[in-house]
């Protein structure tokens, strides 16, 4: 005789994953957890896979990932040890940032107290990470599943060289700077500097930014509020027109 199968009713996974039966049910209906087999008694019967897909479903709706992205993701290419590998580095910068976060609130209540003074740019130091991880967002949206476990391979890659990522948020900084000076001085062409800000997404990347990504990354600056809200505070205006010549630059180098 073989190796006994487990098998799991609808109820007994709902009781276990601490989600509802009608969730399940919904899951179901949609494609997005297919029961092992219907028994002869008409019940949902799921084995040790669908439990663990139902693992990996509940990892990604936590983060606040909608059901479609996440079928998309579990059907693409990749496999699972690839897709956690990437989730659990995304985890892990979202923990940093929180972090930074209890971090500078607690310099800011001691500030308020006048027991310490904070300098003007640690009031801000955590939310350059929340950015990114819109960014990351965005980029696996865009470019599918296989995208998280390149952003976890180049963040590995990052992390792991000599300058570590501080040195590329300041790259960005004086990238940024330099382009707050072109759209005060009316510059008409700052194309070598947007080549230097295509380059530095493309480092932060871990791949090519053709002109078709750059142009893809400028809608998402004019569109998303955490974008706009950052740009206006580095100069009114500058939201509009970064993304404009973004796109033109990109529109010139097609083809």
């Amino acid at each position: 005789m073989g190796p006994r199968i487990e098998e799991y009713t609808v109820g007994q996974l709902a009781r276990a994953a601490r989600i509802s039966v009608r969730t399940l049910h919904h899951y179901d209906a949609i494609g997005l957890l297919k029961p092992a087999h219907i028994g002869a008694n008409g019940y949902r019967l799921y084995a040790r896979a669908e439990a663990e897909r139902l693992q990996e479903i509940l990892f990604y709706r936590a983060t606040g990932m909608d059901l479609s992205q996440i079928g998309a993701l579990l059907d693409g290419e990749g496999d699972r040890i690839a897709r956690l590998t990437a989730h659990r580095a995304r985890l892990a910068a979202e923990a940093d940032a929180l972090d930074q976060m209890i971090a500078t609130l607690d310099r800011t209540i001691a500030d308020i107290k006048g027991a310490s003074a904070m300098a003007l740019e640690d009031l801000y130091t955590p939310f350059p990470a929340e950015t990114q991880a819109d960014h990351e967002a965005w980029l696996i949206d865009t470019y599918g599943p296989g995208m998280a476990a390149e952003i976890a391979r180049a963040k590995a890659r990052l992390d792991a060289a000599p300058e570590g990522m501080d040195a590329h948020l300041q790259a960005l900084r004086e990238i940024e700077g330099a382009l707050v000076e072109a759209y005060r001085s009316g510059l008409a062409d700052p194309g070598d500097l947007l080549e230097r800000h295509r380059a530095w997404v493309a480092e932060m990347w871990g791949r090519d930014c053709p002109p078709e990504a750059y142009a893809g990354l400028a809608q998402l600056y004019r569109s998303h509020p955490d974008f706009v809200g950052r740009y206006e505070a580095l100069a009114e205006g500058f939201s509009v027109w970064l993304p404009d010549v973004m796109e033109a630059y990109a529109a010139s180098r097609e083809g």
